[in-house]
């Protein structure tokens, strides 16, 4: 299991270096196209659509980063003060409905990127790209954020009816 985490682990860390580079390129992008727009009065046809399949992208490609860092949204007020034993049981309780959400995400994305697929359907704006690819994030990111899922489920068991960690963090950087 700790090489499976592990595995999860880096695969999480590369898509973070994705995303990042896809930020900047975007960044670089939109300044490009702003200095087109405004000094040559010849904007891009294809920078608005190229920034927002490069946002999109980077909140599902980052979700399973997120998860890694247990960086999601959550209320703390009660949670901080329960021993690590009951947030173990908690985190593992309420992974049923991440678990949904990943299923939802992989599942209904999944037959869209298959339907695009099927259909050759193209988007009508400046890059003309095929549906297919920009509907492809949905699975994608709901698979990275379900694999982090399980390796966090199965620390959170463990740590239940153990007291300690199965996966820990200070292990882990040192590997």
């Amino acid at each position: 299991m700790r090489t499976f985490a592990l595995i999860v682990r880096r695969l999480n860390e590369v898509m973070l270096w994705i995303v990042g580079m896809l930020i900047l390129l975007m960044g670089l992008l939109l300044f490009y196209d702003v200095l087109m727009r405004y000094f040559f009065k010849a904007p891009t046809a294809w920078a608005f659509d190229l920034a927002g399949w490069f946002t999109g992208l980077t909140a599902f490609l980052a979700g399973g980063y997120v998860l890694l860092k247990k960086a999601h949204i959550r209320v703390d007020i009660f949670y901080q003060k329960f021993s690590p034993k009951v947030q173990g049981g908690l985190d593992a309780l309420t992974s049923v409905f991440l678990f949904l959400i990943v299923l939802i995400l992989v599942w209904k994305g999944g037959e869209r990127t298959l339907h695009y697929w099927h259909l050759g359907a193209v988007a009508n704006t400046g890059l003309n790209i095929h549906l297919w690819i920009k509907w492809l994030m949905v699975p994608l990111g709901g698979l990275l954020l379900g694999l982090q899922a399980v390796v966090n489920l199965v620390n959170d068991v463990y740590l239940f009816f153990t007291g300690r960690p199965l996966i820990d963090e200070a292990e882990e950087h040192a590997s």
